[in-house]
Order: C-alpha cells, then structure tokens, then sequence
C-alpha cells in the first residue's frame, strides 16, 4: 500500500519541542478505508497525534507502522543503480572490444580500404561509449542522492488508520503531532547611539533537526515548554512549640521558615512589579503578532518562512521597543582607569521578558555582549555600552599620615588622593566620576571629610560623585581628602557587601562558588 504525502503547513515552536500540523488529500470510498499516511519523523511523539478530516467520518486502529523493505520506495531506486553499473560494465566491454580489433598486426584477412574504415569509425565510437558511460554515471550521482533521501525517510513512521466514510469522496485532512527536535531562543539586542533613544530588539534563533526541511511554513513561537506534568508547590502547616530542654534544633527550623515567608513575599511583590504592562513604540519593522496563552507568550512571526534542519539556526524578528534613556559617561577610578559610555533606563520601561544575554551595536557597530539582570527594586537600569578609549583616568595616592593623641587616647589616618581626567575628544564630553569614603559602623570610629572639590555626597553610602564638563584635550584634577580616627587600644578593617561576579558561561551574577542558573564552577 502506498503511504499518502502531507506537506507542513504550519509549526508552533516552544523553547523545546514543536506541535507540527501537516495537509494531505486522500480519496476515499464509502464504507472502510486502510490508510498509510506519511510525514511524521523519526522524533514524533505518537501519543500527542492528532488527525481532521474536512468530512464527517469515522476512525478506527491509529498506530505507527515502518514500511516493509519490499514496499519501500528506496528498493526501486537500487535496481535502477544497479541496471546502470551493468550497463557501465558493458559500455566498457565495448570500448575493450573496439581497442583489441583496432590491431592489425598478423591481420591477413582485411583488405587496406576495411582498416581504413575502421581506424576512421573508432575515434567516434569510442567517444560515444565515453559519453554513454559519464552520463550514465551523472545518473547513479542523482539516484544515489534520491537513495539517500528516500532511506531517511522510510526510517520514519508512517501513521496507519482505518477511516469509515460515508461516501466516495476525496477528502482533505490535517495531521498534528509533537516533535521533539526542533527549538527556538531569544536574542537580545541593544542599539544605542548617543544622539537618539535606546531601541531594544528581541530575535528568535530557529532550531530544527528533524530530517526535513521546512520551507514556505507560518510559524509562530511560544515563550514556554508544556508543563502539564509540573507539581503544583504544596503548603504543609507550620506548628509553634514552647522551647524546652532538649529541642534547640527546633528555632532554626521556625525561623527559617519565617525567613522563607518573607523572602517569598518578596519576590512576589518582585514579579507583580516586573509585569506592569507598558506601552511601547514599535518602529516600522517586521515584527511578530505577541498574544497572551493562558500560560505563556505566543509570537506569531508575519508571512511564511522557510527553516532548513540542521545549520546554525533561522533568525526572526519579534518585538522592538523604542526606550527614553539618558547617556552618560562615567569613570570610577578607584576600581578601574578606563571610562565607560553607559545608558539609564527605567525600570519599569523595560520589556518583562527582557533579560541575559544581550548583543550591544552602538551606532549599529558591534561593541560586545551585555548580561542583564534588572533588579526590579531599583528605578533605573545602567548598561554599559563599552569603554570610551578617548577618555582617560588616573587615581594616585599622594599622601597618607598616621598620629596618635594622647589626650584622646585615640589614633588617626589621613589619606589623600589626586584623581586626573583627560578628554581626548576633539569635541565637549561631560565626565561623571565616582569614588568613595568608608563609612563607619561604630560610634568609636569617626570618618572627617577633608576635601572632596566640591562633589556631590551620598553621607549614607559615603559615595562621591563629580560631574565635568572637558573641553576638547582638556584635563582636570581632582583632590580627595578625609580622616579615620578609632581608639588606639583597637584595630580597625574595611568590610564591604559580598562581592558580585557573574558566571564565565552563562553570565548570571554569582555570590557563591556556583552559578544557581548552570551550575557553572565560579
């Protein structure tokens, strides 16, 4: 029995696996009806098939079935290869014959007009066999390919189902099944140019591998994987006990459940702020149709696409948002001598799903990769675009005095710094820059701002921070003074919060020795 071709129509790809929806015409007879209907792939999940017909029948016995060797195709095609060696093999033969008899040595029988005769036809027949051998060739090339097309797909199932109809007819139907092999990700970008706002992008990269090529498909992509087997949490009681002798292990238990109550409401509150709906500017590009499943994101990408397998992915544009942002050069020497270009957003203009990895053009320049991670406690979100070479800075420790009073019973520190900044440009820049004083945590010790020029002061944070206005090759020096004094009897260190670092695979920010999203060795 011949199995019937279906052709994709359309696909619907989650970040893992695709519901595959497939068309075909069958003709039908009334009464029953044995059917083979191919398309599926090697990779499709049989219990999520699903077949429509555009006529009222009924159906009966769906399975998979693998053809049998003496029904697949791909037998003809070998018979055909091999009918062409023969042939070959005698073209050969020939050419053999025609070289032998061309000998007339010892040849007493042929007359001097036969030789000449057939020294003139051999040139010809000889070429002849030569072509009828290279095109025979060129044959068994494109069956060879055809064999090896046709092997990749009779590897596949084909769907056998008894329909019931109710009358000869042809009928259409439409074949729907889930694959595994297919997937898509997001790609970020950011476009940034001093002179105009931030436009974020949101792509696709297409990933199929399921031995077809999909060509003249409507695709759209769901920003989730089906989940139907995920566990709902479970809350189990929480019971309070009078301490006694004996039960110490039970606070820690009760307290961090209190702290977990906490930190969860936290994050709730994180995630309802994160989902505020915000009304964007879409610029004049091709992009996706964005509806609301009821668990997840649907992008629906315009026209039809084609998506090869394997390769390196098919890009697709999904969304643009065109962003308020203020630019700002800023240099924190005191952990870095170069400066950066940056970008302040708000918040809450940033699109909810856009975050990681993001790829950064500056004036539609390439300028490097960013890893976003909007903390949505915060009101604005400073990226890095990259380094400004053009501006360069200095942080020198010009002096540093240590004394005791007596009186005080007491000792202190001053420390002095020098900070240059030089604008390179040939055009105005303003500059901001950064630096600090430690704060004190104990009243015995006491932090005494000597000079700062003039920088603005965060008396909480002990942050500093200056705004210039360069010149084209114009430098500027600032000074920074302040004191420690502490009781002479103690000694004193600096602390700071835990050092953030982010993960060299995947980019997440890192407190540990383990990336929590990779697991990643830090």
């Amino acid at each position: 029995m011949k199995s019937i071709q279906t052709k994709i129509k359309s696909v619907r790809i989650y970040r893992q696996g695709a519901d595959i929806r497939r068309r075909g015409k069958v003709e039908l007879v009334q009464g029953e009806n044995q059917l083979l209907i191919g398309g599926a792939t090697r990779n499709a999940d049989f219990s999520t098939v699903r077949l429509y017909f555009t006529s009222p029948v009924r159906m009966a016995d769906l399975r998979f079935v693998y053809p049998e060797d003496e029904e697949k195709e791909s037998a003809a095609v070998r018979e055909k290869i091999e009918d062409l060696n023969k042939q070959i093999e005698t073209y050969e033969l020939q050419i053999e014959l025609w070289k032998e008899n061309g000998v007339f040595t010892n040849r007493q029988d042929l007359d001097p007009q036969q030789i000449e005769n057939y020294i003139g036809e051999l040139p010809q027949r000889l070429s002849a066999l030569r072509k009828n051998i290279s095109d025979a060739n060129k044959s068994i090339k494109e069956l060879e390919k055809q064999l090896n097309e046709l092997q990749k797909t009779e590897a596949n199932p084909l769907l056998s189902v008894r329909i019931y109809a109710e009358k000869d007819e042809t009928a259409e139907f439409e074949y729907v099944y889930h694959d595994n092999a297919a997937s898509w990700q997001p790609v970020n970008e950011i476009h940034a140019d001093p002179d105009q706002p931030v436009v974020l992008k949101t792509r696709a990269r297409i990933f199929q591998h399921t031995y077809e090529d999909w060509k003249d498909v409507a695709v759209s992509l769901l920003s989730g994987v089906p989940s139907a087997n995920s566990e709902l949490p479970v809350l189990n009681p929480v019971y309070l006990r009078i301490r006694t002798a004996g039960s110490a292990r039970a606070v820690p238990r009760i307290l961090a459940a209190g702290s977990m109550a906490k930190m969860n409401a936290k994050i709730a509150d994180e995630v309802a702020d994160s989902c505020e709906e915000v009304d964007y500017e879409a610029p004049e590009t091709e992009a996706a149709f964005i509806s609301s499943e009821e668990t997840m994101t649907e992008y629906q990408l315009p026209g039809t696409k084609d998506i090869p397998k394997d390769g390196d992915g098919t890009m697709a544009d999904l969304q643009s948002y065109t962003l308020p942002c203020e630019y700002e050069v800023v240099a924190v020497p005191k952990l870095d001598t170069r400066a950066y270009l940056t970008a302040k957003i708000k918040t809450r203009d940033l699109p909810v799903a856009f975050s990681g990895q993001a790829e950064i053009y500056l004036k539609e320049v390439y300028a490097g990769t960013a890893y976003l991670y909007p903390d949505t406690t915060k009101e604005e979100l400073v990226i890095s675009l990259g380094r400004e070479e053009a501006i360069q800075v200095t942080r020198t420790e010009k002096a540093r005095k240590s004394s005791e009073a007596m009186l005080m019973n007491s000792r202190n520190t001053e420390y002095a710094y020098e900070l240059k900044i030089t604008n390179g440009k040939n055009k105005e820049e303003t500059v901001t820059v950064r630096d600090q004083l430690p704060v004190s945590q104990d009243k015995t010790i006491t932090v005494e701002l000597l000079n700062c020029d003039k920088a603005e002061k965060d008396e909480k944070e002990g942050m500093l921070t200056w705004k210039l206005e360069l010149a084209p090759k114009e430098s500027r020096t600032l000074s920074l003074s302040y004191k420690v004094s502490w009781p002479k009897d103690k000694n004193i260190q600096e602390t700071g919060p835990s050092v953030r670092k982010f993960c060299p695979v995947c980019g997440a920010p890192v407190y540990g020795s383990f990336c929590p999203e990779c697991g990643a060795a830090c």
